[in-house]
C-alpha cells in the first residue's frame, strides 16, 4: 500500500487571521478532509482554490480564515 503524506501548513498573520494550505490530497476531497479546520477556526473570508483543485491530480488548496 502506497499512501501519500498529507501536510497542512497553518499561517497566522499579525492581525490574527489564519490561512492554511493543504498538500497531499487530490481534487475536491481536500474540502471534506479539512472541514474540521473550517469549523474549528471560524468564519471563512476567502477560499482561493488553485487551478489544480479542479483537476483530479490536485495537490494543494489555500483557504484564509478570519479568526475572532
Amino acid at each position: 500500500m502506497n499512501e501519500e503524506k498529507i501536510e497542512i501548513e497553518l499561517t497566522i498573520n499579525a492581525s490574527g487571521n489564519i490561512s492554511y494550505k493543504v498538500n497531499g490530497i487530490q481534487g475536491k476531497d481536500c474540502t471534506k478532509e479539512t472541514q474540521f479546520l473550517d469549523e474549528a477556526l471560524g468564519e471563512i473570508t476567502k477560499r482561493p482554490y488553485k487551478r489544480e483543485y479542479h483537476e483530479s491530480t490536485s495537490k494543494r488548496i489555500k483557504r484564509i480564515i478570519n479568526h475572532r
